[in-house]
């Protein structure tokens, strides 16, 4: 993904369907309103997180083992998950709600619905930023996500020391320290 802004417009139109523009600091904005999917009952969105699993246009993932043990330590401090992805994501078991075949505006009316956006260097992110939401952004090299604003928390394998060969590089620790500076923003205050 580019950092120039016609190519994000163009990006989100091509592959999302969403219609954005980008306001005077070059934040995308969508253009149209979002569908709001039915949101589960038991479920109160200020307390919850979207996690979306799916993988960059190269293939990377973070894997869902991963996702896991994030999920125990939002689900230790009172924050709830649900889940999207692209149809081969894994299903994550600990989600406490899984959102299967979306189309676009209603992923991005989930979106909107929660606290903020945790995934790959994907599209989502941008659709996350232009909802206002902040994004936890798991990226290989830190160089690869721009633009980024002040709600944009990018965890990379190049700043932080892998846990672990058969995860990978990025620790569950280093994205639950951005999730907490991502909460702490949002005025809640909780340590992962």
């Amino acid at each position: 993904m580019t950092a120039n802004g016609l190519d994000i417009v163009d990006t989100l139109r091509l592959e999302l369907g969403l219609s954005v523009m980008l306001d005077e600091t070059g934040r995308p904005r969508l253009n149209e309103g979002v569908e709001r999917p039915r949101w589960p009952g038991k479920l109160d969105p200020s307390k919850t997180v979207v996690m979306d699993t799916s993988p960059t246009q190269d293939g990377e993932f973070w894997p869902a083992p991963r996702f896991e043990i994030l999920i125990a330590n939002l689900d230790s401090v009172g924050i709830k998950v649900v889940q999207v992805g692209d149809p081969a994501s894994e299903r994550l078991a600990r989600a406490d709600h899984v959102f299967r075949k979306l189309n676009a505006s209603e992923r991005a009316g989930v979106i909107s619905e929660a606290l903020l956006w945790i995934g790959m260097n994907t599209s989502w992110r941008y659709i996350a930023a232009a909802l206002n939401k902040p994004q936890v952004v798991i990226v290989s090299s830190r160089d690869d996500v721009k633009p980024s604003w002040n709600d944009t928390f990018i965890v990379d394998a190049a700043s932080h020391k892998a846990e672990s060969k058969t995860l990978g590089p990025i620790s569950v620790t280093s994205v639950a320290e951005a999730a907490t500076k991502a909460l702490k923003q949002l005025g809640i205050a909780a340590q992962l």
